[in-house]
């Protein structure tokens, strides 16, 4: 059986909850429609840790990751858009890293992972968690519908929210309000993992940054000869 062995580059360490769970469940969910092989997607290694301390030009950050990932399948980039379209962020904070890795490959200076992959949510990961209504209230424990917690019904609109890490804050404090005062301390932090396992990806793929990972990720392992 083929293992696909991926690593992730994200921005923020509650990012690192959320997205190598969905980055995983997601190209299982591609190989499972379109594979040609068994494969066993392994969760992706997140190589944040040290990076950051170490170097400051983010695309020298990018660079590093790259060279950490050596041997990987795929390495995948995060950033945040910060914005209400992903093209400043892809222009500004992903292509000038790739960039230098295809350079370093070309001039053999640096074993580097050959296959790159964005990944923008719109403003914040946040959003994304927004995208699937049921799954959030399992994953809080509340019993409110969308209109009560404060979020969009259609996931395509989750995107429009300018500050959905404030917007989801919000939500888990009205899930909290219904549960007896005892129990009404959480760490939002711990909602991240368990939200990524549970969220439906058909619900996230009509969020349209989403489904642009998807599509590159998928163009990723056609290029790996795993999917036709």
């Amino acid at each position: 059986m083929t293992a696909l062995v991926m690593a992730l580059y994200a921005e923020g360490r509650t990012d690192e909850g959320f997205l190598p769970v969905v980055i995983q469940r997601t190209a299982e969910q591609v190989l499972a429609h379109r594979g040609n092989t068994v494969v066993d997607v392994l969760e992706p290694i997140v190589l944040n840790h040290t990076i950051d301390l170490q170097f400051r030009a983010r695309d020298e950050r990018i660079l590093e990751a790259a060279r950490r990932a050596s041997g990987f399948h795929a390495l995948i980039v995060h950033a945040d858009a910060d914005y209400p379209t992903p093209v400043r962020a892809l222009q500004e904070r992903f292509l000038p890293g790739q960039t230098r890795v295809d350079q370093a490959r070309v001039a053999r200076e640096l074993s580097v992972c050959d296959h790159l992959v964005p990944i923008i949510p719109i403003q914040t990961t946040e959003a994304w968690m927004l995208a699937d209504h049921a799954a959030l209230c399992e994953v809080i424990g509340a019993n409110l519908t969308a209109e009560a917690l404060g979020i969009p019904a259609h996931p395509h609109q989750v995107e429009s929210d300018p500050d959905p890490k404030r917007t989801l804050n919000s939500v888990i404090q009205r899930a909290l309000a219904q549960r007896p005062r005892r129990r009404r301390r959480i760490d939002p932090r711990s909602v991240y993992e368990p939200l990524a396992r549970q969220i439906n990806l058909a619900r996230l793929s009509s969020v349209p940054a989403y489904a642009q990972f998807m599509a590159d990720l998928t163009q990723t392992l056609i290029a790996l000869h795993l999917v036709v």
